[in-house]
């Protein structure tokens, strides 16, 4: 109950800095070619953290899509590969016939704190994932 509070209050803190901020001063969102955290200790520990207060209630402690708000796509088979899966969590992705869906964290999240939560995510993928 206190994630749900805390998710509609980032919500809105971003909706209001959205209509605060004067156009052309969001921060950019292209995504590079590769993720520059990757392997990188202390970006995985503060994407671990942000995955475990954001992204854990629909894909679950470990990833694997047994969050405690029903089922998220299991994130350690990893399908889209890296710029797939950064753009999903930019832009967020409804699949059809489920009721549940992706919200995009763009203009919530930094573009650093999205590649610390990718580079975590990375390790947890199986081995047949596709992070390329």
């Amino acid at each position: 109950m206190q994630i749900t509070k805390w998710l509609l209050a980032m919500f809105c803190a971003a909706g209001l800095w959205m209509a605060l901020v004067p156009a052309g001063m969001a921060e950019e969102y292209e995504v590079p070619e590769a993720n520059p955290y990757s392997g990188d200790k202390k970006a995985i520990r503060s994407g671990r953290s942000w995955y475990r207060n954001v992204c854990s209630p629909c894909h679950g402690g470990r990833a694997d899509g047994q969050g405690e708000r029903g089922t998220g796509a299991d994130l350690r088979k990893q399908k889209l590969g890296y710029k797939g899966f950064v753009e999903v969590v930019l832009d967020g992705r409804k699949v059809q016939g489920r009721i549940q869906f992706m919200p995009g964290w763009r203009n919530v999240l930094s573009m650093k704190d999205i590649l610390e939560i990718t580079a975590y995510v990375e390790t947890l993928a199986l081995p047949e994932a596709n992070w390329e």
